[in-house]
């Protein structure tokens, strides 16, 4: 049975990032989610990207609704190129944002490009670690109320809430196992 256990422990610790979501607004590099991480010089700019990542989550629908908060105030959000499906914005990313497409923008895909994001890190300081993260839009009205969303690809297009992600410069995404946590695990079951 400790065996039973150790290995079911194992195998959560090794493969937690792949546990099955109901979709994610994501940040990455690259569509192919290898990299949620760089590294990033004093008034240096560059491109990050936001994926809906579908998981075990709906088809993407025709919308999105977020924000981006930066974790300090020297990365700045400069500029974003969308998706071309999407044709309306409304709002500003810092604050909440919906960006809505005439046509479902992710029918039968498990990743859809949302659009890019240009940004600069304005901080004197070489190798601050900081996030930008794709968090809840405060001005969705009630009923649902604030949150991360997607509208689902089906008739009448319903909101469904997803998870949002973090972009890390300067450090590491990756969550790893830490020999320390997986020592104390393992003194549970001697």
């Amino acid at each position: 049975m400790k065996k039973l256990a150790m290995s079911a422990v194992f195998l959560m610790l090794l493969f937690g990032s792949a546990v099955a979501h109901n979709g994610a607004l994501s940040l990455y590099t690259d569509i192919g989610l290898s990299s949620c991480s760089m590294n990033i010089e004093p008034f240096a700019q560059d491109t990050i990207n936001m994926y809906y990542v579908r998981g075990t989550g709906p088809d993407l629908g025709n919308a999105v609704e977020f924000r981006l908060e930066a974790s300090i105030p020297d990365a700045l959000i400069l500029s974003t190129d969308w998706n071309s499906q999407i044709n309306m914005t409304l709002g500003d990313v810092s604050t909440g944002i919906s960006l809505t497409a005439s046509q479902c923008l992710g029918q039968n895909e498990s990743v859809v490009f949302i659009g890019a994001i240009g940004l600069m890190y304005a901080g004197a300081d070489a190798g601050v670690l900081f996030a930008i993260m794709v968090k809840e839009d405060p001005t969705v009205a009630d009923p649902p109320g604030p949150g991360i969303y997607v509208t689902e690809c089906v008739t009448g297009n319903p909101m469904v809430t997803v998870l949002g992600g973090t972009f890390v410069f300067n450090g590491s995404c990756d969550t790893g196992v830490q020999q320390t946590s997986w020592g104390a695990i393992k003194s549970l079951y001697k």
